[in-house]
């Protein structure tokens, strides 16, 4: 497994979760974890996996964490923005008005 495959799959990965097509993330996430455990098994048993493959691993979880976080926090917000605008349209169906002529 080089690493030319292994940063190729992270790139992938990156594109999809910045997409925030998340319902598409599957696939490209099995292939990532798939070439970080093939990297894995190709070391001895007793060999503690490689500090740079750790800290890339480390880096991209947190960045899709943090991105999801985002988009969470952005569709919260649009969520509440039209609840907001949803009350004021019921409202002014309520109301009443008179036109005065004169």
């Amino acid at each position: 497994m080089s690493s030319d495959t292994l940063h190729l799959e992270a790139a992938r990965l990156r594109q999809a979760v910045a997409s925030e097509t998340f319902d598409d993330i599957q696939t490209p996430l099995a292939d990532y974890r798939r070439h970080v455990e093939e990297v894995l098994a190709a070391l001895p048993p007793d060999a503690p996996p490689p500090a740079e493959l750790v800290q890339q691993v480390d880096e991209l979880l947190q960045w899709a964490l943090q991105v999801a976080r985002s988009a969470r926090a952005r569709t919260r917000d649009d969520l509440e923005q039209v609840s907001a605008a949803l009350g004021y349209y019921h409202r002014a169906s309520l109301v009443q008005t008179w036109k005065l002529d004169g």
